[in-house]
C-alpha cells in the first residue's frame, strides 16, 4: 500500500477495525510515517482526521517506526489547525513514550510544543477534549520548565469556573497533582 492507496481507503467512512488494520499496514512501513502525517494536513476535513486516528494508532502499534519520525511530527504540531486532527495530536503528546524521547529534541522544538500547546488551551474555540489532553501535555512538561506549573494553575482555575464535566474532572486532578508537587 502507497500514500495514494491509503488516501483511497481513508476517504470513506472507517470503522475502529479499518483505523486499526490500516495503522498495522503502516507501521509494517509500507505507508511512510511521514506520508500518514502529511495527509493530517488534508484540505478535506474528515480525510485529514481519518489520518490523524491512524497516526495515533501507529504510535500504539509499532512506535519505533513512529518515533523515527518524531521531529516530522513535532514540526507538525504547531501547524495543525484541524481542531479534530488536534484531538489525536495532543493524545499522541500526552503519551508518555513520546514525552522521554524529547531528551534529544532541540530546545526551539519543544519551545514550539509548549507554545502551541498554551495556544490551544487558552483558545476559546479548541474543543474540551483537545484542552484537558493539554492539560496533562503541560503538566509533563513542568519538569523540563519551573515556570509551567505557575502558569497552569491559574489558567487550570480558570477553565474550572465555568467547565464542563470533562474539564472539571481533568482540572481537579490536575490542580491535585501540582499541589502534591509544590
Amino acid at each position: 500500500m502507497n500514500s495514494e492507496d491509503l488516501l483511497k481507503e481513508i476517504s470513506k467512512t472507517l470503522t475502529k477495525h479499518k483505523v486499526e488494520k490500516l495503522s498495522k499496514i503502516a507501521a509494517k512501513g509500507e505507508v511512510s510515517v511521514t506520508s500518514v502525517i502529511e495527509l493530517t494536513f488534508y484540505h478535506e476535513p474528515a480525510i485529514a482526521f481519518r489520518a490523524a486516528w491512524i497516526l495515533e494508532h501507529i504510535l500504539i502499534h509499532a512506535p519505533k517506526r513512529f518515533f523515527a519520525d518524531l521531529e516530522t511530527f513535532l514540526s507538525a504540531y504547531p501547524k495543525q489547525k484541524n481542531q479534530s486532527c488536534r484531538r489525536h495530536y495532543s493524545k499522541i503528546m500526552m503519551a508518555r513514550n513520546v514525552y522521554d524521547r524529547l531528551e534529544n529534541m532541540s530546545a526551539e522544538i519543544i519551545d514550539s510544543v509548549v507554545e502551541t500547546t498554551f495556544e490551544w488551551l487558552i483558545d476559546e474555540q479548541t474543543p474540551v477534549a483537545v484542552k484537558v489532553n493539554c492539560l496533562d501535555i503541560l503538566f509533563l512538561f513542568r519538569k523540563k520548565y519551573d515556570w509551567i506549573a505557575d502558569e497552569l494553575k491559574p489558567q487550570v482555575e480558570f477553565l474550572l469556573k465555568d467547565g464542563s464535566a470533562a474539564m472539571q474532572s481533568r482540572g481537579k486532578r490536575i490542580l491535585k497533582k501540582l499541589e502534591r508537587k509544590a
